[in-house]
């Protein structure tokens, strides 16, 4: 059975969306300073991933607030069709954790498999629809951009080619190292794979697994009546569970960007912060499974204090 508990959005949702734009302006203003020589593209995606996972956690409240609810033709279902978006918020701090384990390498490696992947997706077109006046303007076009844009930043086509592509989730937790070990790394990130987390995933895939976890709520009409005032109570309460799991994701990738650039705080208390949406959201158990498993000691090591 899963565990009750009850969750305040009050003592954290906005808190920790004005922090997490706080970090976005720190990456956009401040980080290319701290990563030099790492290419300056390297804090822009940074920043925009950022921002990704930002908006996304607004958009997971947003779809279920009470103005929005209360709109004529709002569902449900549209609010568990979001959940998803949970696993795209994992991938999001996975990408920034991983280019931060080293950004000089890492950073270039992430831009340069997104062209190569972009690249081959052209070249695929030319050969399936090549000939036709009006794909090979497009065509044409699409390549004269992406040109620019590498040579802009000052990369090489051939470079981008020749890039290895850059891992998935799950096949980055998977590699092992020489010698058949994982790294700290890796381990962790084997966290957001196991338990509850699984969902997402299978949720993503549209996994027969997933459904057992949101199916009831997409065919409540075929429900017996007496059963489905029951779905509407258990949507209220599910939710309330992947809202806490969607701040953990965001939080975690605050604390550890915090971590590793150490921004100042100039009276934005980012430190503080940090640990009073921490205790907020201690209700929920993964909360607490992860803050005891590394965050506890990462904040001390690095000098997030209160």
């Amino acid at each position: 059975m899963p565990v009750e508990y009850r969750l305040d959005a009050a003592t954290f949702q906005n808190q920790l969306d004005g922090l997490a734009e706080v970090l976005a302006e720190k990456l956009k203003r401040e980080a290319a300073k701290k990563l030099e020589p790492t290419p300056a593209f390297v804090s822009t995606d940074l920043h925009v991933l950022m921002r990704q996972l930002r908006y996304t956690y607004r958009f997971l409240f947003y779809i279920n607030a009470d103005e929005i609810r209360n709109h004529v033709g709002w569902r449900m279902q549209y609010s568990v069709a979001t959940l998803p978006l949970v696993r795209n918020m994992i991938d999001c701090f996975y990408n920034i954790t991983a280019i931060l384990q080293d950004p000089r390498a890492n950073g270039p490696w992430f831009r340069k498999s997104g062209y190569r992947k972009m690249l081959e997706a052209v070249t695929e077109d030319e050969l399936r629809y090549g000939g036709r006046p009006e794909w090979d303007e497009w065509i044409s076009k699409t390549r004269d951009g992406m040109d620019f844009q590498i040579r802009q930043i000052g990369l090489a086509e051939a470079d981008v080619l020749a890039s290895p592509a850059w891992p998935t989730l799950g096949k980055y937790i998977s590699d092992k190292k020489p010698g058949g070990v994982t790294t700290p790394h890796q381990d962790f990130l084997k966290t957001f794979f196991r338990g509850r987390w699984r969902e997402y995933s299978a949720m993503a895939h549209g996994g027969f697994e997933g459904l057992l976890m949101a199916g009831m709520f997409y065919v409540q009409d075929s429900a017996p009546h007496e059963d489905r005032e029951r779905i509407v109570d258990a949507h209220d309460r599910v939710f309330s569970s992947h809202i806490g799991r969607a701040a953990l994701v965001l939080l975690c990738t605050i604390t550890e960007l915090q971590a590793y650039f150490r921004f100042d705080d100039d009276g934005a208390r980012i430190n503080e912060r940090i640990h009073q949406i921490w205790t907020a959201l201690m209700v929920v158990p993964e909360v607490k499974e992860v803050y005891d498993g590394r965050y506890e000691k990462l904040m001390r090591d690095r000098g997030i204090n209160t």
